[in-house]
């Protein structure tokens, strides 16, 4: 099978957990399949580099030093711990040494002008994965396996030029990564391909946002045309929910993509939604396999899945630390632009929007975002709407939880939202707000935080999802 394999920053965090990645590597690269390799950064570089970009713009000079200098250490340490073949380390650390020096005048340069502009914060956020992906190619080259590191760019991903969450050009992407690693493959070479990055028609490095690992992964499938997708995790598999709240959570073996994307949007942070869209789009079946066990068939995700009788619901899922958001007054009833000039002010302001609930009598509008832009919202949509004649109040409520039921057996069969709200109330969670979409693959709702685990841990008993 021709498959394209991603290993994410826990994966690739020191020297002994890329060894055991090379490993897994080397069992598939043996038994005849032809593997393509995308590498997150090591756990943690990516936030710390974005951490440093804001102190470059403020002019930290003596701080982007010392975080050359560890950074550079912590790569020359995990190459030194998993590269046994004197000559293959040598080389891996000449590129780390190299890539570090790049960054550390790209971050003094930041330094020195005391600005960061979203193009130099993009290319100084690419540099985890321009040094991960070199480290993972030795790692591969000591196990005897011919391996070549790419960027996401070199690869051949274009973009738009909306830094921070570009949005990749797929005609000529996948034309392109056809043409660059196709050859390579072919001669018998495995590519390593950095996740995150991209590039602009003209060579500007773009970064996908966050989970642009797991988009890579995708993209890249889709241009190779492969047969699968591995997502390689800590975990067994998708689950039925988080086997931190409910013991009794199980694997589940498969789902399909709009059934994985609801999870994913809603709390499941396994593969992320823009990964699985594309996906979808290209046909591509994903799976999410286990680093512990990785014989194990895990999840597999595909386009359509039979739903078996009585097998409505698939999983429970929540996301704590939820603010609810209410714009309210008389004014609003029979005022459409109204809605979309709220979201609009939401967007301008960078601002997920994670659900929304409208009255039937179109006096108010819900929406729940993350707790961290709860006070930021507020005062946006204030600023924005009370000096209209239409809105009379823009309120908000902390301490909430959101709690998915997500299943494509729910589709089509009566009832399934009484029994849901029927848990509830016999459990005696109080309900804030109430959402469905028309596809009928989710039922979602706004709880007290405090409720949440007893609330995950009833459904999943009523639906019978332990068993």
């Amino acid at each position: 099978m021709k498959i394209v394999m991603k290993f994410g920053g826990a994966s690739v965090a020191d020297g002994d957990k890329l060894r055991k990645v090379g490993t897994i590597v080397r069992k598939f690269h043996k038994e005849g399949h032809q593997l393509a390799v995308v590498t997150s950064a090591m756990y943690g570089v990516t936030d710390s580099l974005g951490d440093m970009a804001v102190h470059a713009g403020r002019g930290s000079k003596e701080r982007v030093q010392n975080f050359i200098d560890s950074t550079l250490n912590a790569h020359r340490k995990a190459a030194e711990s998993a590269i046994m073949d004197e000559a293959v380390l040598a080389s891996t650390i000449k590129v780390i040494e190299t890539r570090c020096e790049e960054l550390r005048n790209i971050l003094m340069g930041v330094a020195h002008i005391g600005e960061l502009t979203p193009r130099s914060k993009d290319f100084v956020l690419g540099y985890g994965e321009k040094l991960s992906a070199p480290l993972l190619t030795g790692v591969l080259e000591d196990m005897s396996i011919k391996a070549k590191a790419f960027t996401g760019g070199e690869a051949g991903i274009v973009t738009d030029n909306r830094f921070g969450e570009a949005t990749p050009l797929m005609n000529v992407t996948t034309l392109q990564v056809r043409q660059t690693l196709e050859p390579v493959m072919e001669e018998g070479t495995m590519p390593v391909v950095g996740g995150f990055v991209a590039a602009t028609q003209d060579g500007v490095q773009t970064t996908l946002g966050r989970g642009g690992s797991d988009y890579t992964a995708s993209i890249i499938g889709a241009a190779l045309k492969a047969d699968e997708v591995w997502v390689w995790k800590d975990v067994d598999g998708l689950m039925t929910a988080n086997p931190k709240i409910v013991k009794s959570a199980k694997m589940i073996d498969t789902i399909s993509f709009a059934e994985a994307m609801e999870l994913a949007h809603f709390g499941a942070e396994v593969i992320h939604p823009k990964a699985l869209e594309c996906a979808s789009r290209y046909g591509l079946t994903f799976r999410v396999k286990s680093l512990k066990a990785p014989d194990a068939s895990g999840s597999i995700i595909v386009g359509e899945v039979k739903v078996k009788h009585g097998d409505v619901v698939k999983a429970i899922t929540n996301i704590n630390d939820v603010s609810l958001i209410t714009v309210s007054g008389a004014s609003m009833v029979g005022t459409p632009r109204l809605a979309a000039k709220v979201l609009q002010v939401l967007t301008d302001e960078e601002i997920d929007v994670l659900m929304i609930s409208q009255s039937s009598s179109e006096e108010s509008i819900t929406l729940a975002i993350p707790k961290s832009a709860g006070s930021k919202a507020q005062n946006a949509l204030e600023l924005s709407l009370l000096g209209s004649k239409q809105v009379r109040e823009v309120s908000m409520e902390d301490g909430l939880s959101i709690i998915a039921v997500v299943g494509a057996g729910m589709r089509g069969t009566p009832g399934v939202a009484a029994r849901v709200f029927g848990t509830m109330a016999a459990n005696k969670v109080n309900i804030r707000a109430i959402a469905q979409g028309s596809s009928e693959l989710n039922i979602s709702f706004i709880i007290r935080k405090e409720d949440a685990k007893k609330a995950v841990e009833a459904l999943h008993d009523d639906f019978k999802l332990g068993v």
